[in-house]
């Protein structure tokens, strides 16, 4: 045994009591998800099929050759009007139940989609007495989700009827009740009961296309009528392009378990929860869409496929998602990703939202923890300050029935807890790079890393301890600075609890105040190893423990005692001198790093035991 592992041992101890006083804080309910697997990696990233694909089928509305007659001549409205003539279906669902073979084309014509048929119809009596697929032995472990069951009496309601209303079906009772929760689904494995996630069905290479002049065109109103607006489930070679999502209980676009997708110009707003999330996929591409009015992130590659697992080395041998040339504003979170591993996130936009991107090793159940190997770079994070929480929780806005909010009115009712004001958040990540972005005008944190214990996903192996929040590296960032050149400071540049081994920061550009961050020691340079493994660091901002109880339904926790985070930092009017603790950063004994550090992670996996 190591001279470390009494401490670590005690820290360990420490981490399991204050598991055992916390986790009965408080009620959450649990909106769990099915226990997910990563696809096997056969598969590829497809392509657009164009406007003549002769498997196709076309779907308009009453008002679509209204619509196109609008439209300023030439190639778009030309080939809507030959679309036109070949348009048999009214709804998507229906057209997309149509298809009889691989690689087929549903081409959307200009309209607002409802869905009526599948956003109202009955349940068999099979699909109202359907159990959870859920077998987790604690009540946190299997989910994707955040805060709560976005209807928390629907199940007591169902049950009053002598039904089930459960959310972590089986792929199998997800396929066989297709609507129980989906408005538009596609399935795309056709034999469940064998041991393969891959799609070998007439599903396998679905694109669905607007044919508008831009997404806006072609809109699928949910309507909170369904838990998701579009779900595609092992459906690998899904094309989904031109369309815009909207007003779904949890997501917009929900693809699971999918290797090889594209999502490529689409809106995603006003929803309870994520815009588009992408969750044990591989092969991915999510390009020139934009996100907004989210009450999670507008784009969530949760547990992308761990191809990096094995590897110690800082660059990736190969990124299972790539985002890019995206616009994600006016979210909770810009960009998320709990085990978001394998990504590549570049040349995209994150403002105006309370926090630009955040990945973390936080909550159990999400294959791939801890999270390794993404990468941001060449991204504009700006402007990340907007307080939903004092404009709409402690308003009482997200009190009203989620119809009444106004989610389409700029409403957004965050979900899960998080700095107000922070750029970039590494709650845990290893192997992570920021590296050659903008970053400014965030007026709490331009970035912000802390650790993440191991007990926090259900890990007890007390050699695991401290295996989170080792050998990032920020390097080669305009902090503080607008494309333009302008001045535009962060409130501080770099905020760091000092655990983990092999972090730096190094090469960056500052504005003429220099570099303002709160390194307690200064870590070396990437080439010289980066940081070292300091036990018992302390952690700087004992404020986590009370922020991480935040539950926007309760009304003591909606805005939590002495928490910080939901307050709006001020903004920075000049830089701190360098190497200036700013933001109020407050040292706390070592004894507060366990609780501190555990406050956090324990509430926020809690509260987020939902999918």
């Amino acid at each position: 045994m190591t001279r470390r592992a009494p401490a670590l041992v005690a820290s360990l101890a420490a981490l399991l009591a204050a598991l055992t006083v916390l986790g009965g804080a408080g009620p959450a309910a649990a909106h769990e998800e099915r226990p997910a697997q990563f696809p096997d990696g056969t598969g590829h990233r497809p392509s657009f099929l164009g406007f003549d694909n002769p498997r196709q089928r076309v779907v308009c509305q009453r008002d679509s050759a209204e619509r196109v007659a609008a439209m300023p001549d030439g190639p778009v409205k030309a080939r809507n009007q030959r679309l036109l003539a070949s348009c048999r279906y009214r709804s998507i669902q229906t057209a997309i139940d149509s298809v009889s073979r691989p690689h087929t084309s549903v081409y959307v014509l200009p309209g607002t989609y409802h869905e009526a048929k599948y956003a109202k119809a009955g349940r068999s009596d099979y699909c109202s007495h359907l159990q959870t697929a859920s077998k987790s032995p604690l009540p946190f472990s299997e989910y994707i989700g955040s805060l709560s069951s976005p209807d928390p009496g629907a199940e007591e309601a169902a049950a009053a009827e002598g039904e089930s209303n459960p959310i972590a079906l089986s792929y199998a009772d997800q396929r066989r009740c297709a609507h129980n929760l989906n408005l538009i689904a596609v399935f795309g494995d056709r034999t469940p009961g064998n041991d393969s996630i891959r799609c070998d069905s007439r599903f396998c290479g679905l694109q669905l296309v607007g044919t508008g002049m831009t997404p806006a065109d072609v809109v699928v109103d949910n309507r909170f009528a369904k838990l998701n607006a579009i779900r595609a489930d092992r459906a690998g070679g899904l094309y989904l392009s031109n369309m815009t999502f909207q007003q779904a209980e949890f997501n917009a676009i929900y693809v699971l378990e999918t290797d090889g997708f594209v999502i490529d110009r689409v809106v995603a707003r006003g929803n309870d929860e994520y815009g588009i999330l992408a969750f044990a996929s591989d092969h991915g591409l999510i390009q020139r869409s934009e996100a907004y009015y989210n009450g999670d992130s507008g784009i969530y590659p949760g547990s992308g496929s761990d191809l990096n697992a094995d590897n110690t080395e800082f660059e990736a041998t190969r990124y299972a998602i790539e985002i890019r040339r995206n616009d994600s504003h006016d979210n909770t979170l810009g960009y998320s990703g709990t085990a978001g591993n394998s990504i590549w996130a570049h040349d995209n936009d994150f403002h105006d939202n309370a926090t630009g991107i955040a990945t973390d090793s936080l909550f159990p159940g999400h294959p791939g923890l801890p999270q390794d190997h993404a990468r941001w770079n060449r991204n504009r994070i700006y402007s990340n300050n907007a307080n939903w929480y004092t404009a709409f929780v402690d308003s009482g806005v997200c009190d009203k029935p989620m119809e009444q909010r106004g989610y389409m009115q700029g409403t957004v009712c965050p979900v899960v807890p998080t700095p107000v004001g922070t750029g970039v958040l590494i709650a845990g990540g290893n192997y992570d790079s920021t590296d050659h972005n903008w970053i400014y005008d965030n007026w709490r944190y331009g970035t912000m890393q802390f650790w993440v214990p191991a007990p926090l996903r259900d890990d007890y192996d007390p050699t695991h301890l401290y295996d989170t929040s080792n050998h990032n590296h920020t390097f080669q960032n305009r902090m503080g600075i607008d494309p333009t050149g302008t001045e535009r400071p962060n409130g501080t540049d770099h905020w760091w609890d000092d655990q983990g081994v092999g972090n730096c920061w190094e090469d960056n550009h500052y504005g003429s105040a220099g570099q303002t961050d709160n390194f307690t020691v200064p870590p070396p340079s990437c080439a010289d190893g980066g940081s070292v493994f300091l036990p018992g660091a302390p952690v700087k901002d004992a404020g986590f423990l009370s922020c991480s109880q935040y539950d926007r339904s309760d009304p003591t926790w909606k805005h939590p005692p002495a928490c910080e985070w939901f307050d709006s930092p001020a903004q920075p009017t000049t830089m701190a001198a360098p190497g200036d603790a700013a933001s109020g950063a407050v040292l706390v004994a070592p004894l507060a790093t366990t609780a501190a550090a555990l406050g956090l992670l324990l509430g926020l996996r809690r509260r987020r035991s939902r999918a």
